[in-house]
């Protein structure tokens, strides 16, 4: 195809070369005057050809790439082609059981601005920037091809599209018919998701080691799951051998889903002597010092605190006060299990947060596991900036000083 150009400085080329998707304003030497979101060949100092990429001359991302290859149609059978590989690619690596997982994650699948999510025979997609945007209907033609979906549906909902200049558009059902949630399943646990209204796509499909990890830890515990959603780490905590489950979330309808999860697994979320479930925000439960039992193991995993680089701050003081509340909630020997998804929070501010709360309550901890995104959710060497999910079990001990 003949795309226009945009020449990069010299030396610039080889974080491309190894595989970064991204190519910031002041590596390029020239660039040409088009709409946000062309199509453009991208070239080295010296003329080489480097792939083709979509530019947006009004973010200082201004390339991502999304081939390496020049001279070629970016058409459906391009994405057919490319997500048919993704999944092929991430299938053998799934656990026993389980349809539920992310087929293409973005910039670091080398779709830049796309996501694709399955839940066994429904695909729901997202579309983040306005390079995808303009391949829109190319992006569902490719889905149509590569998997033949029962049902597909569009979330294209987020707030990350604003930074595109793109408005957001209302969840819809592009290929079936949707009479209420979809189910799925996990490591042989059965799910509905709510692809139309969840959050995400409906699902966190990125906790599944948290929730693996539940429930190996969880026989004879009383658990608390915060921020609990759907209540799918407390399913898990249930198939634990879990003794008590304590669900909170601020919204009705994601516990009201929460409560089929359960019936759909074989538990009785009616039996109050081993299940609660709470509707309110964590925060209040937590000023109004509304929850005062001592728990064996607690789930904290809240929302993205960090939306730009000038939250950080705000976050590490709400994410410090979030995670002090847990530990003086933890019986001696207790486990917490604490995430923060929040991409602009590094893996050394998350720890060194941790260290400062612990800290401040006058205990230790011994750091059990911490783990980050599952591979689905692709995380490349080449693209650090992709590594968004951190995770740390930790299990409170005494300090030296007692």
């Amino acid at each position: 195809m003949n795309y226009q150009t945009v020449k990069l400085k010299p030396a610039k080329e080889y974080p491309i070369k190894a595989g970064h998707p991204w190519i910031f304003s002041h590596a390029i030497e020239s660039e040409p005057t088009v709409e946000s979101g062309e199509l453009v060949n991208v070239i080295s100092a010296n003329g080489e050809k480097l792939g083709i990429g979509m530019i947006n001359p009004t973010n200082s991302i201004r390339v991502r790439m999304i081939s390496r290859e020049t001279d070629m149609d970016i058409d459906s059978d391009f994405f057919a082609k490319r997500l048919k590989e993704l999944e092929k690619q991430k299938k053998p690596h799934l656990p026993p059981k389980t349809d539920g997982y992310r087929i293409c994650h973005a910039d670091a699948d080398g779709l830049p601005g796309l996501i694709v999510d399955r839940y066994s025979d429904a695909l729901v997609f997202q579309i983040h920037t306005a390079g995808m945007e303009k391949l829109r209907d190319e992006v569902i033609e490719g889905i149509k091809k590569a998997f033949k979906p029962k049902i597909l549906a569009e979330r294209s909902d987020v707030d990350s599209r604003t930074q595109e200049n793109l408005k957001k558009t209302e969840p819809t059902v592009l290929i079936g018919k949707l009479d209420g949630p979809v189910q799925f399943k996990e490591n042989g646990i059965l799910f509905l998701v709510d692809i139309l209204s969840g959050q995400k796509t409906g699902f966190f499909l990125d906790q599944r080691n948290t929730r693996m990890k539940v429930m190996e830890l969880s026989k004879g515990k009383k658990v608390l799951n915060l921020f609990g959603y759907t209540g799918a780490a407390s399913v898990y905590a249930a198939k634990g051998g879990a003794e008590t489950i304590t669900t909170v979330d601020i919204s009705r309808p994601a516990l009201d889903l929460a409560l089929k999860n359960f019936k759909l697994n074989g538990f009785d979320p009616d039996d109050e002597s081993r299940f609660r479930f709470i509707e309110a925000d964590v925060f209040e439960l937590f000023r109004d010092k509304a929850l005062t039992d001592e728990y064996d193991l607690i789930i904290c995993d809240p929302p993205a605190f960090a939306k730009s680089g000038k939250d950080i701050a705000k976050a590490l003081e709400a994410y410090s006060a979030l995670n002090k509340r847990c530990l003086w909630m933890l019986k001696e020997g207790g486990i917490l299990i604490t995430s923060s998804c929040s991409g602009r929070v590094s893996e050394e501010d998350f720890r060194n947060m941790l260290k400062i709360a612990y800290g401040h309550t006058g205990r230790d901890a011994r750091v059990l596991d911490f783990f980050g995104q599952p591979f689905d959710h692709t995380e490349k060497l080449s693209f650090p900036e992709g590594r968004y999910l951190k995770t740390a079990v930790l299990e409170v001990i005494k300090a030296v000083s007692e």
